[in-house]
């Protein structure tokens, strides 16, 4: 099971309900991945990075995960859930 976190983005431009993607993603993956929301000094196999708009750069470099998957509109969630499945047989 991988260990994935996820960061949303400040929200100042939000083109799709988020919280949904969230929803959406920890449903689809609920047998491959468990999600939490990061702890300090904890190491995560994949952090979600829910973005509202493609205008925000930051990748939450302070945590530390071994995979980062961005999420920048609706149409982008069947590619992450694919992505993150696809590092199940590399953790």
């Amino acid at each position: 099971m991988l260990r994935c976190t996820v960061k949303f983005c400040g929200g100042c431009n939000p083109r799709y309900e988020r919280g949904e993607a969230y929803k959406a993603i920890c449903a689809a993956l609920q047998d491959t991945a468990s999600f939490s929301y990061p702890e300090d000094g904890v190491p995560y196999d994949v952090l979600l990075i829910l973005r509202g708009c493609t205008g925000c750069p930051y990748l939450y470099e302070e945590i530390e995960a071994a995979h980062r998957v961005v999420v920048a509109a609706a149409d982008e969630i069947p590619q992450a859930i694919d992505r993150i499945r696809s590092f199940t047989s590399q953790a």
